[in-house]
């Protein structure tokens, strides 16, 4: 996985960020960018295209490119806005990085999500990779397996298929209850902190073998050394 190169800080502070096709993107200080309208003009858009493409007509044909470049353009101005707020928000909790799944393998784990909620969450992860430095914020992105089934609970971590359940999640050993996509953002930021600092502990220039590394949640912070381990770490 890749981490980040120390910035000079003693110590980091790393905002987990899940995408999905319920919410687009939902942060672990628990800000959700809601996926409905983005759904609907996508629908809406290509409601559209369908309607031209029978017509079968040369102007037809033209107002069909028309509309390809319109929406394209909404899209794309669409995804700038959520880049912009997810930058923002990293930006007033005081976070030195902001920590993505790794997207290679997207569509594999998500196979519910159509092509425009990929192409949405290859672009907000691109758009906040340069916006987010212009603000003295880095962009790392981590191993995804199992950040959606474990239990985010600071002194607990189960993970079983079971805990989730659609958009909610419940673990079934401590009984935690929080929404899923919430939860996933959390051990995203989990699994970041911990590998910032098993990279600190095993490099032999590093003076700063124990500089705690902390999640923000919505409330304050979690450490990833008082966590369980996720599987792949």
């Amino acid at each position: 996985d890749e981490v980040s190169e120390d910035t000079g800080h003693s110590d980091q502070t790393v905002l987990g960020i899940d995408l999905g096709v319920n919410s687009l993107a939902v942060s672990s200080t628990g800000t959700f960018w809601q996926g409905d309208d983005y759904d609907h003009w996508c629908r809406e858009f290509e409601k559209r295209r369908g309607e031209m493409q029978q017509r079968g007509t040369q102007a037809a044909h033209k107002a069909l490119l028309r509309l390809g470049k319109r929406e394209e353009a909404w899209r794309k101005q669409y995804i700038h806005t959520i880049a912009n707020e997810l930058v923002s928000e990293a930006v007033e909790h005081d976070c030195d990085v902001i920590a993505f799944e790794d997207l290679s393998d997207i569509r594999e784990r998500l196979p519910h999500a159509k092509w425009h909620h990929v192409w949405a969450f290859r672009r907000l992860f691109e758009y906040v990779s340069y916006k987010a430095p212009e603000q003295g914020v880095s962009v790392e992105q981590v191993e995804p397996t199992h950040t959606s089934q474990r239990c985010s609970r600071t002194d607990c971590g189960f993970t079983h298929d079971g805990n989730r359940q659609g958009e909610h999640f419940e673990c079934q050993k401590c009984g935690y209850e929080l929404n899923a996509d919430y939860n996933a953002a959390k051990n995203i930021g989990v699994r970041y902190a911990r590998k910032r600092q098993h990279k600190l502990r095993s490099s032999p220039k590093s003076g700063s073998g124990d500089a705690p590394v902390d999640v923000r949640v919505n409330g304050g912070t979690l450490n990833g050394e008082s966590h369980q381990p996720l599987a792949g770490d």
